[in-house]
């Protein structure tokens, strides 16, 4: 069957559901558009008017950000492909739409407006956007930005689903059906507008020369001097002028490389938008009103454009990367009026707002958008540090400061952000499904990826309908899955329907207009929020979901498997699932057969494991079709019409396809949306990428990060090859290598039947002595670098104990160190880490006295402490550093000796990535500084400089340090008061270009020294006064 029939046989809608209101009585949906056709650039508004169909009042957001989801938009028949891009908020995402929250009684409606903005100006089809946003949750959001701007036949297929936010008014569950609006983008409209338009140009040409003959004639008569010829020569000039800008006048030009657009968004009634935002500008020109530095950047015409538009609502921004404006351009979405309270309760100032959103506009432009959260906040570093500048703005003008973003304690300075995240406790209730460590559980997600219960990791994205487990022996259990491609693409597929058996009985889910259909035997049923009892003592569980509006659902088996069910927007799903030790060895399906060994996984039902990794022309078509359903094996629900051959395309997909075949900005781009969202775990990150980069759809980021939280993925095997490998019984033969002196070696071990405990591997020398071991802690374990130091045959060894059960696949890895060297005060070099275990060595000359810092400006690898080292000529180590979000440092160290040093990087556990190394190299500056005396300037120009200043003090007297117009970043401590000793007696910050060191009784009468020592790479500059 052919992939076109494949997806028209996928979109078929149960009639019951068609062209209604939910079936769980939720929400319903009527979706318009203002008008039938548009001219082309002219803004395209559509109307969803939304009805409560539940039995009590609840809260429906008015603000489109996180509630409207367009899922598809269709131009003549031919599906468009989006942009994804990343949005910011001037405090969170929740707020906007908790601020906007109506409540809505039962049967009645809110009406929420969608209009297109335009992101360039310009007539192609992509500088008129619809933008639908997807709530991340750390209120951010991810925005799929849909062309409207070209002529032709629009399709537009939305749904609208309250965000689950807490506040005043509860907000409605559940999510509205799938609806399609159509409007037409045509010149027809824009002829009679331009017939319009030349008409008024006529009149007022006219009237213009009417009003000149008036005036000759009135000149002539009176018959003044020549001058006022020349005055009414100038009068009719003006006039003509006059004329010229009515005709042919455009907008002001833009002061630099930003442009105002006060009809691009939603205009605000009563207000001039141009002459406000010129306002903040000269506010942001006067002294102290740019603390950050922003406008320089705003002002150069060789960077990306910033275009800054109205809005009603909260304020906040949005890249548009493929905006003609080039990538890195933004648009700010501004309200020039809004003094509404924060959560904090402190006021909204119209220009500190925007001066929060330039600063995102201005990271964006240089490709500097802050990584991850920051520490333990649970804000975004984005919003802390727009944040921050944000109220060092307000202390210039006077206004109250800032104390929490999104409901949040903002941290003091930047300085929190640099902290690895505080490990938390659980929080109290149930443990989710696979959120103990994923023992024995698989699972399928995306576009799909598949993991075994074995943890084996692969793709599978044929269409059909397949088996994905079903047990040999004990109880009935069966899961199968239907896979249909994910819109008209040819190279991946979705979960658009799970059906379970549980006993005798059968439960279908299936997605039917954007919802979850449920069937038990093949009738339709309406499950209640909670736990259902299911016949031969299962249940389902409907509940809220971790990764979208739209409920989840829970299956168990008596014997306690059991199944997790979510929606990833209106896509697909994603399954969780786990088996109860029982089932172990006696199921077999595209999840594996659940007897500890990964190696035979992939295996069809009769016949030989594939040997792995399998390639493209094994998986398809002959392993795919051996794990097709049959039409009397089916426990899935058809149409009329329809059978399981309905869904079948034996010819998909095309062609293989990986994340190395992604275009590098579409690439760039997928890996910017995953993080935004919060995805780290190095394996999900590779599948959210290639997820979002082929979909473009934001809610596979929103999932990818829900499930990494939730079930925690098992490390995925290296992409390196490894120098031996195979599967073992504990207790029985070992796996042998030869090796000599001096190789290093790291053991990868994947054994889900092993039970928790240390040290169960062992690596063996050749004389039979113990190298060195390793734990196993939820199925996986390793054996860490080891420094080979004779030449023979070792062996790793699994060692059994009761309770074990299956095998455990044992790689092997050599660890190939990199060395090279690295110059001071020079240029970055990269060191790639491929293999675990692997070292990367960098050497200098450096000099006793020398204080050197170290940068890593970008880094892949994983959050951690401390892969970084500064290692003395003897080998010793002097100082450790770590990578968090993306980026680390060694703090500045004094070097004690002339010699060779080492920066060297090792990564933990089995991390492998790639990391940029900068080496500054400086001398401390020393001055004075006096008490009552003048105020001196410290200056410090290289990241890792440290400024001294003394001064003599008396025993009893008490100093205070007062440090101003500081154009350092927002910190503690980088002032220190230290003693003779150079013990520390007390320290102060600087926050907003402002602080010091608080009055401070000197014990002894002698010589202080005051420090200037910011963190980090901050440089920048101080006022320092020393007062009694």
């Amino acid at each position: 069957m052919s992939g076109v029939a494949v997806l028209a046989a996928a979109l078929v809608a149960w009639p019951m559901a068609a062209h209604a209101a939910p079936a769980d009585g939720g929400l319903g949906l009527d979706l318009r558009t203002t008008q039938s056709s548009y001219r082309p650039g002219d803004p395209v508004r559509l109307t969803f008017v939304v009805t409560n169909s539940t039995d009590a009042a609840c809260g429906l957001a008015k603000a489109a950000d996180g509630a409207v989801r367009v899922t598809s938009v269709r131009r003549d028949g031919q599906d468009l492909v989006p942009v994804v891009g990343r949005s910011f908020y001037d405090d969170g995402i929740n707020a906007a739409a908790i601020s906007g929250m109506a409540t809505v009684e039962p049967g009645t409606t809110v009406t929420v407006s969608l209009a297109s903005v335009r992101v360039h100006a310009g007539a192609d089809p992509g500088d008129v956007v619809l933008r639908s946003v997807a709530a991340t949750p750390d209120g951010g959001g991810l925005d799929t930005l849909w062309p409207v701007g070209a002529p032709g036949r629009y399709e537009v297929t939305a749904s609208y689903a309250a965000l689950p936010v807490t506040g005043a008014v509860t907000p409605c569950p559940g999510a509205t059906a799938l609806r399609t609006t159509t409007f037409t983008v045509g010149d027809d409209a824009q002829g009679y507008a331009r017939w319009l338009r030349l008409g008024g140009v006529l009149l007022v040409l006219a009237l213009g020369a009417l009003v000149v003959v008036l005036l000759l004639l009135l000149l002539m008569r009176r018959r003044r001097r020549r001058r006022r010829y020349r005055s009414a020569a100038a009068a009719v000039a003006l006039v003509l002028v006059g004329v010229g800008v009515l005709v042919g006048g455009g907008g002001r030009a833009a002061w630099a490389d930003y442009e105002v657009d006060p009809n691009a968004g939603v205009p605000v009634s009563g207000v001039d938008f141009q002459s406000e935002v010129d306002g903040c500008l000269q506010a942001f020109a006067a002294p102290g009103g740019d603390p950050a530095g922003i406008l320089p950047r705003l002002k150069d015409k060789s960077k990306p454009r910033v275009r800054i538009i109205p809005t009603g609502g909260g304020s906040g921004s949005f890249e548009t990367p493929r905006s003609k404006s080039g990538k890195g351009s933004s648009t700010v979405t501004w309200n020039p009026t809004s003094v509404d309270p924060y959560g904090d309760g402190v006021a909204r100032n119209p220009c500190a707002a925007l001066y929060h959103e330039l600063v995102h506009s201005d990271d964006i432009s240089r490709g500097a958008v802050p990584q991850g959260d920051c520490g333990s906040t649970g804000i975004k570093t984005a919003e802390v540090k727009a944040t921050l500048a944000e109220n060092r703005y307000r202390a210039a003008k006077g206004l109250p400061l800032r104390t929490e973003y999104e409901g949040k304690t903002l941290p003091k300075s930047l300085d929190e952000c640099r902290k690895p995240k505080k490990k938390t406790p659980p929080t109290k209730g149930p443990v989710k499904l696979c959120e103990d460590g994923g023992r024995s559980c698989g699972g399928t997600n995306g576009d799909p990826h598949l993991v075994t219960f074995d943890r084996f990791y692969y793709d599978f994205q044929a269409v059909g309908e397949f088996v994905l487990v079903a047990s040999t022996a004990g109880d009935p259990l069966a899961v199968q899955v239907r896979q249909t491609p994910m819109g008209t693409l040819r190279t991946v597929s979705v979960n658009s329907a799970i059906a379970f058996r549980v006993g005798d009985h059968r439960v279908a889910l299936t997605l039917v207009d954007g919802g979850t259909q449920v069937r038990v035997d093949g009738e339709p049923v309406v499950v209640a929020p909670g736990e259902t009892a299911l016949p031969d003592g299962g249940t389902l569980t409907r509940r809220a979901s971790d990764i979208g509006a739209a409920d989840g659902y829970d299956l168990s088996w008596p014997d306690g498997s059991a199944a997790a069910v979510d929606q990833i927007g209106s896509y697909g799903y994603r399954l969780l699932m786990k088996l109860a030790p029982s089932r172990a060895g006696q199921v077999r399906g595209l999840l594996g057969n659940f007897d500890g060994d990964p190696a035979n996984d992939i295996a069809p039902p009769s016949g030989a494991a594939l040997t792995q990794p399998v390639p493209f022309e094994k998986l398809y078509p002959s392993y795919a079709d051996s794990w097709r359903i049959t039409q009397d094996g089916s426990m899935f629900s058809y149409a009329d019409g329809q059978n399981t051959q309905s869904f079948t395309d034996g010819t998909f997909p095309d062609r293989s396809m990986t994340v190395t075949d992604l275009d590098p900005d579409q690439r760039a781009q997928a890996e910017e949306a995953c993080r935004w969202a919060g995805v780290t775990d190095p394996g999900q990150l590779a599948e959210c990428v290639f997820d979002v980069a082929v979909t473009g759809r934001p809610e596979f980021a929103v999932s990818a990060a829900a499930t990494e939280q939730v079930a925690p993925p098992a490390a995925a095997p290296v992409a390196a090859p490894p120098i031996a490998t195979a599967t073992l019984k504990p207790g029985g033969d070992g796996l042998t290598f030869p090796a000599h002196a001096g190789d290093a070696v790291f053991v990868d071990i994947t054994a889900p039947g092993l039970a928790d405990r240390c040290s169960p591997y062992r690596l063996v020398d050749p004389t039979g002595s113990n190298v060195a071991s390793g734990c196993n802690i939820n199925g996986v374990g390793y054996i860490d670098r080891a420094d080979l130091t004779i030449d023979g045959t070792y062996t790793v060894v699994v060692d059994a104990a009761g309770g074990d059960t299956g095998r455990a696949t044992v790689r092997v890895y050599a660890a190939r160190d990199i060395t090279g060297t690295i110059r001071p005060n020079g240029p970055a070099v990269f060191a790639t880490i491929e293999q675990p275990g692997a070292l990367a060595r960098f050497r200098f000359t450096g000099s006793a006295g020398q204080r050197v810092f170290i940068e890593v400006p970008e880094s892949t690898l994983r959050d951690q402490c401390s892969p970084l080292e500064l290692r003395d000529p003897a080998g010793r180590t002097l100082k450790t550093g770590c990578v968090i979000n993306g980026a680390g440092d060694v703090e500045g160290t004094v070097l004690p000796a002339d010699g060779t040093y080492t920066v060297l990087v090792d990564p933990s556990d089995r991390s492998v990535g790639t990391v940029a190394l900068k080496l500054f190299a400086t001398r401390d500056q020393a001055g004075a500084i006096s008490v009552d005396g003048p105020p001196v300037v410290a200056t410090v120009d290289q990241p890792g400089a440290v400024i001294r200043y003394q001064f003599t003090g008396a025993a009893g007297a008490s100093v205070t340090l007062t440090a101003t117009a500081a154009t350092l970043p927002d910190q503690c401590s980088p002032l220190e008061l230290r003693d003779a000793d150079g013990a520390r007696l007390s320290s102060g910050c600087v926050v907003n270009g402002a602080g010091g060191i608080e009055p401070t009784v000197l014990p002894d009468t002698g010589t202080y020294t005051i420090v200037v020592d910011p963190s980090g790479s901050a440089t920048g500059s101080v006022t320092l006064a020393l007062r009694r």
